[in-house]
């Protein structure tokens, strides 16, 4: 594939929806999990820290990919 405008496409999606939910957030301090429901960052601090993380952990990833998608095309 020649064209990666599809991958860079899905991957700023992806980023938009992850910037969404973690201004979200960070901005009322509590998270949905999928399992358990919401916590809140007083109450349990160490799994909202990983939740925020777990999110600049997302971005960084789509950041490489659009990144590696236009510096090297041909490898899609």
């Amino acid at each position: 594939m020649q064209r990666p405008d599809r991958i860079v496409f899905l991957a700023l999606a992806l980023a938009a929806l992850v910037v969404i939910d973690l201004i979200k957030t960070l901005r009322t301090a509590r998270a949905h999990s999928m399992w358990t429901g919401t916590f809140s960052r007083e109450v349990e601090p160490q799994r909202f820290r990983r939740y925020v993380y777990g999110s600049y952990a997302v971005l960084m990833f789509c950041a490489g990919l659009i990144l590696w998608a236009l510096i090297w095309p041909e490898t899609f």
